[in-house]
């Protein structure tokens, strides 16, 4: 659909063109040159010699950088303000002239077009002026103006291209002492080809355009029939969005991306160049038949291109600017590659118009591509920023380009509070608030259901605290249940900060603990694995919720629950992995256990503490040894005795406080005990070889022929378990030898557990007051 929107603003055409040639008599144009005088027509090449002895070289503009390189731009310069017209007589001829140059270029009538003297320039033999574009130095400036002054030359034909179209102008004067102008617009790009003889003298003038346009666009009708068909259909039509999997859905906006460039000071409906001023009026006659909004705005578009690789001479060389070579120890700008494919792109819209002229407020958008089109591709624009990225492993050679464009943006007003609610869910909540406190709660449900089809994948985009707790507050309110849980799922239980509880809990007591326990699921169902933990916040939300009646009591019963088997759960699965890598993920969830011990305590649930403390104490789940000593610590941090007593860890105490007796008691390594436990898990030949070897207490090295996938293994359960073992491969005869050599670290890390052991029983023994009350009687193993 968006390709025939494409095709039918392409149709309109343009009334101007960009580039036009006019002739006229240079009776009035009188100029004297500060260190020449006067000039006298046709210039000879005395004259034009003195006009060289008096000028500089010209320099050129590469995005913020002025330049001088004789490759790219090879002529002389006279500023302005060394120049002297008769201004008077000058505009006899100058002023109708601009009339119909603003004609022709299709600016619209009203206001009017003026021309800004610049600099003369001088061309000489075999000098020209490589492809470019002129920047806008001003706000109302639309275009150039070249006048060429009359001299015998041959060649410095001026080439002029804009969007794939390519004009060619040698001069318009038809006599000796006639004059040539040449006008086109700022964002052409254009160049001077090399004078073949003779001398080439030009005034540059700034054309700007100022005023009100008055005169409306001439508008076939046929023409905008066809764009309102085009348009209508593309809202219509549910698309599917690319590489997405949802629901096709209509698109919500469409944004055209205009011809031309503009500031913005120069954007404006009555300021439009050309083929965008016609384009524009007709979207904005077909926006009223649609009954849509209307606005322009400036686009910041970035494009991802895949490229050539860096295109060295015999590795001496490389393309340049204007065709010629450059130094190899240059860098090459990103510019200079050629592009091959489009990656990727994305649009940016700032600084609204609104259509009655005036600027809106902003309505930030990054738009999917798949709502823009143009008639103009950005690779026909000058970026201002480029960056390329040369071949890196599987990544070819890549061209990163931004530029500055303006648009033309609409969507139909029915859809006003669904594109605002997309990039501003505050805003949408607010909307639905505002709607609810003034009474309208059949018009603030209608629109909550606007939001569903969206609203979880830009709900979780907003942070704030105060969103949550409106959002509760307004689904409390709608009294639609479904409604509610269609709003809250795309949360997380991450998001009940205590300032938000009271809100929650008023909202299970509304729609009800198996509502809650729904949107809890929902909830826990989509966590990923960067969702942030939320096990923290249980205790304080379970209280708030068991004082906030049944339905609140049993939410948090279930809830308690849950999390607990969910716990076991995931702890069961670390029994597999190697002891370091256990402990490791054991100790992470920690605070977890901390958190359901409180949540049991506060909601007086001791058989969900007893049997989650039975589990950690279980003879084949049980804690290792250091890490239930660390639960342990972590019980006392900020907690008083009494409040560590309450989350009932005494059998888990005296379990560990016994195995670190009988650990601290048994005599220390001998020096000549090479042993290691073997790891658990694999049972395969190999690993009971390799459990041999480790159990020697004798034997400190083992030379083996292995092939390279036993090998691997062997290799991989050293590693995993972080055994202190040196293994390197021999590679000789076959197959290759691995050699095992168990390591002295064997004996500092038993010094250094030992130490750790001590360290612990001395600090849980000063502790027994926080752990004494009895509890649950479970049996060491």
């Amino acid at each position: 659909m968006l390709d025939a929107v494409t095709a039918a603003l392409a149709a309109i055409e343009a009334e101007g063109g960009f580039a036009i040639e006019l002739g006229c008599g240079s009776d009035d144009l009188h100029i004297e040159v500060e260190g020449v005088g006067p000039i006298r027509y046709p210039i000879s090449a005395a004259t034009a010699r003195k006009l060289c002895a008096v000028a500089r070289p010209a320099p050129y503009g590469r995005r913020d950088k002025t330049l001088h390189d004789v490759r790219v731009r090879d002529t002389w310069e006279i500023d302005g303000s060394r120049i002297k017209i008769d201004a008077r007589r000058w505009q006899r001829t100058l002023k109708p002239t601009l009339a119909t140059i603003r004609q022709r270029l299709g600016l619209p009538g009203g206001g009017e077009l003026k021309a800004a003297l610049d600099k003369m320039l001088v061309y000489g033999p075999g000098q020209f002026f490589a492809p470019h574009q002129d920047s806008e130095r001003a706000d109302d400036m639309v275009g150039t103006l070249v006048v060429e002054l009359p001299s015998r030359h041959e060649g410095g034909i001026v080439v002029v291209k804009h969007h794939g179209e390519k004009r060619v102008f040698g001069g318009a004067a038809r006599g000796p002492k006639d004059l040539s102008l040449l006008a086109f617009y700022a964002d052409c790009h254009h160049e001077v080809k090399p004078v073949q003889a003779g001398y080439r003298i030009t005034l540059t003038y700034h054309l700007l355009y100022r005023g009100a346009a008055t005169e409306p666009a001439p508008l076939r009708r046929d023409a905008v029939e066809r764009l309102r068909a085009s348009v209508n259909a593309y809202f219509s039509t549910p698309a599917q969005r690319p590489y997405s999997t949802a629901t096709p859905q209509r698109p919500d906006r469409l944004t055209y991306l205009l011809d031309h460039e503009y500031t913005p000071k120069s954007l404006g409906w009555d300021r439009l160049k050309n083929a965008d001023r016609l384009r524009a009026a007709a979207l904005r006659a077909v926006g009223e038949h649609l009954d849509c909004e209307v606005y322009l705005a400036l686009a910041d578009v970035h494009e991802c291109w895949s490229c050539e690789g860096d295109d060295w001479d015999g590795g001496y060389g490389r393309r340049t600017f204007g065709g010629g070579r450059h130094d190899p120890e240059e860098a090459r700008d990103a510019d200079d590659h050629e592009l091959i494919d489009l990656l990727d792109s994305d649009v940016e819209l700032r600084h609204w118009v609104g259509s009655d002229g005036r600027v809106a407020a902003s309505i930030p958008a990054r738009l999917a591509m798949d709502e823009v089109c143009f008639t103009r591709a950005s690779t026909e624009i000058d970026p201002f920023r480029s960056e390329h990225e040369g071949y890196m492993g599987n990544y070819g050679n890549t061209v990163d380009r931004w530029y500055h464009r303006a648009a033309l943006v609409m969507w139909p007003r029915a859809r006003n509070f669904v594109i605002r609610a997309k990039v501003s869910p505050a805003w949408a909540v607010d909307e639905l608030a505002s709607r609810v406190e003034a009474g309208r709660l059949d018009e603030a449900r209608d629109r909550a259901k606007e939001l569903l089809p969206f609203w979880r994948h830009v709900a979780p985009n907003e942070p704030s605290e105060a969103f949550v707790l409106k959002l509760l507050s307004v689904s409390a309110s709608l009294g639609d249940a479904e409604l509610a849980l269609g709003l809250l799922s795309p949360l997380g239980p991450h998001r009940l900060s205590p300032r938000a509880t009271p809100a929650f809990v008023s909202l299970v007591q509304r729609y009800g603990s198996s509502w809650s326990q729904r949107l809890f699921s929902a909830w826990l169902a989509d966590t990923r694995h960067d969702t942030p933990p939320w096990l923290s916040l249980l205790p304080h939300l379970c209280e708030a919720l068991g004082a906030g009646g049944a339905h609140g009591e049993a939410l948090a019963a279930w809830l308690l629950s849950r999390e607990a088997a969910s716990f076991k759960r995931c702890y069961t699965g670390t029994l597999s992995l190697p002891d370091a890598l256990r402990a490791e993920s054991v100790e992470r969830r920690l605070d977890d256990v901390l958190a359901l011990l409180a949540t049991a305590a506060v909601i007086r649930a001791p058989s969900v503490r007893d049997d989650l403390i039975a589990f950690l104490t279980a003879p084949e789940t049980a804690l290792p040894l250091m890490t239930a000593g660390a639960l342990l610590k972590r019980c006392r941090e900020g907690r008083t005795p009494a409040a560590a007593r309450a989350l009932g860890l005494q059998p888990l105490y005296r379990r560990v406080v016994e195995r670190l007796d009988r650990a601290v008691a048994a005599a220390a390594r001998s020096p000549d005990d090479w042993s290691i436990e073997p790891p658990s898990g694999c049972s395969c030949a190999l690993c009971r070889e390799l459990s041999a070897f480790l159990r020697d207490r004798a034997r400190i090295q083992i030379a083996w022929p292995l092939a390279e996938e036993r090998r691997r293994h062997i290799h991989g359960v050293i590693d995993l378990n972080q055994l202190p073992v040196a293994h390197i491969t021999l590679r000789r005869g076959r197959p290759y030898t691995l050699v095992l050599t168990k390591q002295e670290a064997l004996f500092e890390r038993d010094a250094a557990l030992r130490a750790e052991q001590k360290a612990l029983l001395g600090w849980l023994k000063k502790q027994r007051s926080a752990f004494s009350e009895d509890g649950p009687s479970i049996a060491p193993s």
